[in-house]
């Protein structure tokens, strides 16, 4: 058994191992053009500071904006990931067969990022943060029905066997026995999707969704380097205090 163990470890190293190599190899690496680009970022630094505080008013429009689409966007994901993540979850409640199909589409799903989404939407809608909170809520959805799914799963099978002894049905194993089990994950879950999502809020922007990403592309493009600074410090202060508040609910609820 101890033999089994060495050579299988020994065989995850080398497929490690080859496969940073090839990576490597992909990316053409040429640290002479890293060194030389430290320097051109670290002149761009020097010229965002002092920030121009007379864009401070604009910036926090920006910042409100940014802020709602990540929480309109993560409360469409939770929605639609309640349910679906339920039938996702290989377990005893469902059909194995169908639970499979239904994680093998969010698979496909989850193969397409969250901004490419907000470029569909953006497509469909036009402008705005509507088009950008429905892509993320997309994103969100993929995400948040994986892990609820995988939640459900490691749920202790007494509660959920008892509601099903005493005729319960589908959806009844759900609510009874499953979901008072799996909640604080679920909880945790999206509170780790919102934090994720006041970033995607950002990048999303960038293609016209609006708030600090639209406006991040908009003065970098005019090279108001003091001006992006004041965008740059309200996007770091916003993802801090966000990172407090889910912190401090996962304390006291999880």
């Amino acid at each position: 058994m101890q033999a089994r163990r060495k050579i299988t470890r020994v065989i995850a190293i080398l497929i490690v191992t080859a496969a940073l190599t090839w990576s490597w190899q992909g990316m053409s690496v040429d640290l002479s053009r890293l060194k030389s680009g430290l320097g051109f970022g670290g002149e761009y630094i020097r010229q965002m500071f002092p920030p121009d505080l007379s864009e401070l008013p604009k910036a926090w429009e920006a910042l409100k904006v940014t802020l709602q689409m990540a929480i309109i966007g993560t409360f469409i994901g939770f929605v639609g990931a309640v349910p679906v993540g339920f039938m996702a979850a290989r377990t005893s409640a469902l059909p194995r067969s169908f639970s499979v199909a239904i994680k093998t589409v969010l698979n496909v799903l989850r193969a397409i990022p969250t901004l490419i989404y907000a470029v569909l939407f953006v497509y469909i809608v036009g402008l705005g943060p509507f088009p950008g909170a429905l892509g993320i809520g997309i994103g969100s959805f993929v995400m948040l029905s994986k892990l609820f799914a995988e939640a459900l799963e490691s749920v202790h099978p007494a509660p959920v066997e008892a509601v099903k002894a005493v005729g319960g049905t589908p959806s009844q194993v759900f609510v009874y026995g499953m979901l008072p089990q799996a909640l604080p994950q679920f909880l945790s879950h999206t509170l780790y999707a919102w934090e994720l999502n006041i970033s995607a809020a950002t990048i999303v922007g960038i293609v016209g969704a609006g708030g600090i990403g639209f406006e991040l592309k908009a003065q970098m493009g005019y090279f108001a380097w003091q001006k992006v600074s004041v965008y740059v410090i309200l996007l770091v202060g916003m993802v801090l205090l966000a990172d407090l508040v889910s912190y401090q609910i996962r304390r006291r609820f999880t």
